[in-house]
């Protein structure tokens, strides 16, 4: 997609008939001024010269209409058709963005960066692509009126109408050139204009209004952002350069200058009233012209420019859909599945440590994995490899002997039931964020396993209570709430067919009354699952099967709780850390 082009090309796929009406009605719109112009001339030629003036007024009347009509529905049209286009944009990016099976181009910054762009500008009502079709119809309008009264002037003096073109058209291209530097400028191109948008951020939003106010900095941030916007300014609101002076300058000179010329032949008895009267309201037409391209140019360059950067945003995405040809093999319904990690290695994008290397290890099917280890080991990334976001960079993970790249990897995700660190918050009812993309069902079971009833019984309309107090009706859960229900998730997964669960950090939002009562669910939640533990709680972790020490991404220790507390190693040094603490003891 370039420029202009490649706009038409995405209006042409979002709605052809729309697109039609639209460039009809620009058409009517821009010749409607010159038909009255060139009617109203007849008209006072008639008056003056004697003869019946009426059919030529009605004809004016006429293209008056004409142009309130057209301009009436193309303004309907285009506004429509600019819906239609930013939709089909926004669900083109989504596509693109949700092809890639894992998450890698998702979290390098260039690309997310990019995708950020491409997405938020299509919300902002300054900038969205849709706005061309109103645009570009003003442009189109102002230019076709600018050549058409070139050529009635050049009726009297062929050099009136090409001084007037030329001088139109200069004033139009450095109205594009100022178009586009404040564009750049909306766009965040320089540092301060990026800075300005942070320190806006920071004073206005929630993430940081609660340090912003007990460290007293709401005046700091207010006087930064204004530093920030006048060294912004400084680089926008400078002085026009002499090219923007002299189009101006050019084109005033030949305006007053012809239109002295004309009312001088009129007075010599050169030229008719009703010429006179063409050629001085045909000068009125085609400044209107250039008023309305300069005042459509702004929003013309915004929205190209969101089309580049919209572009930048799918070039940057596309390798990482041809990246890695997803397995076809399908993953079997079975009960339980045997998970082994073979020398894994693995580093984030952009990132120059390993978190994992050479790791191995071996989860029996039907049994319970716990890992743990200090911030950083490489817990969580064990489990983003397990889930297919990202493949390892050296080394394989076998599922019952067979390497997870050749499974169907959506196939295999359906067999997963996963209950991340932070579970997903979705600003819908509750009864829909426990079953959210799994077959309908009721979700009873599964929050009475997770101890979410309780959680559920005190939403003032149960199950289908808003989770967001955005909406009217809605209520905000806290964290330990919000992680019973992404475990009822997971169990209604689980129900759904899914035999391998993972729990990270389970209880990290749970209080000590919540962490006992999930400690002694643990065995049930967990029976005839392969199961993978991630936490920091060993109350929890003790009852797997087996655990595993993580150190900079290998595993050092293994065994039952009773063997690691026997080996008298890490394992053991960390549990009597944690277990003085409860009791109040030494560490």
């Amino acid at each position: 997609m370039t420029g202009l082009r490649g706009f038409v090309a995405v209006a042409w796929r979002a709605d052809r008939k729309l697109v039609v009406l639209t460039a009809v009605t620009v058409a009517l719109s821009a010749a409607a001024p010159v038909g009255t112009v060139v009617a109203l001339g007849r008209v006072v030629a008639r008056v003056v010269g004697g003869g019946s003036a009426v059919p030529w007024a009605l004809v004016a009347a006429g293209c008056l209409l004409l142009q309130w009509l057209a301009g009436t529905l193309q303004l309907a049209s285009a506004t429509a058709l600019g819906e239609r286009i930013d939709a089909v944009l926004q669900h083109d990016l989504m596509r693109a963005v949700s092809a890639p099976s894992g998450v890698r181009h998702l979290e390098d910054p260039a690309t997310a960066s990019l995708v950020e762009v491409g997405r938020d500008t299509l919300r902002a009502d300054w900038a969205r692509p849709g706005r061309l079709a109103n645009t570009v119809g003003g442009l189109a309008t102002g230019r076709f009126v600018l050549v058409a009264s070139s050529v009635i002037l050049g009726g009297f003096h062929w050099w009136l109408g090409a001084g007037l073109l030329v001088a139109g058209v200069w004033a139009a291209y450095e109205d594009k050139v100022a178009s586009r530097t404040e564009a750049g400028h909306h766009y965040g191109a320089t540092e301060s204009a990026r800075r300005m948008r942070y320190f806006d951020e920071l004073g206005t939003t929630p993430p940081a209004a609660k340090e912003i106010r007990l460290f007293g900095l709401a005046e700091y941030v207010v006087a930064r952002h204004g530093e920030t916007w006048a060294e912004t300014m400084q680089r926008v609101l400078r002085r026009p350069g002499r090219r923007p002076l002299l189009a101006t300058a050019f084109l005033g000179v030949v305006v007053l200058g012809s239109v002295v010329l004309v009312v001088r032949e009129a007075m010599a008895g050169r030229i008719q009233a009703g010429a006179t009267a063409t050629y001085v309201q045909t000068f009125l037409v085609a400044l209107g012209g250039i008023q309305q391209s300069s005042w459509t140019g702004l929003q013309t360059e915004l929205a190209l420019a969101t089309l580049e950067r919209y572009d930048a945003a799918l070039r940057a995405v596309a390798p990482a859909s041809d990246a890695r040809q997803p397995g076809t093999r399908p993953a079997e319904a079975r009960p339980q599945y045997e998970i082994a990690f073979r020398d894994v290695s693995f580093a984030y994008p952009t990132a120059d440590r390993q978190v994992l290397r050479s790791l191995d290890l071996t989860l029996p099917a039907g049994q319970s994995l716990a890992v743990v280890g200090a911030n950083g080991a490489g817990k969580t990334s064990l489990v983003k490899l397990l889930c297919g976001l990202y493949e390892p960079t050296h080394g394989s993970i076998l599922i019952d002997g067979t390497e997870l790249a050749e499974f169907d990897i959506d196939d295999w995700r359906r067999r997963l039931a996963v209950v991340f660190q932070q579970p997903l918050r979705l600003p819908m009812s509750a009864y829909s964020n426990v079953r959210f993309g799994r077959a309908d069902g009721s979700p009873d079971a599964a929050a009475e396993r997770a101890g979410a009833t309780s959680v559920v019984d005190a939403l003032p309309n149960g199950w289908q209570t808003v989770l967001s107090s955005e909406f009217d009706g809605g209520v905000e859960l806290s964290g330990g709430e919000w992680q019973r229900l992404g475990l009822a998730r997971a169990l209604y997964a689980v129900e759904q067919g899914a035999s391998v669960l993972v729990l990270d950090e389970p209880a990290a939002h749970l209080d000590a009354r919540s962490e006992a009562d999930l400690y002694r669910r643990f065995l049930d939640l967990t029976a005839g699952l392969t199961t993978i533990l991630i936490s920091h709680r060993f109350s929890t972790v003790r009852q797997a099967h087996s655990i595993a020490v993580l150190d900079e991404g290998r595993v050092i220790e293994q065994g039952s709780h009773d063997e690691l507390l026997a080996l008298d190693g890490t394992y053991a040094r960390m549990f009597r850390l944690q277990a003085a603490r409860f009791e109040g003891g030494p560490a």
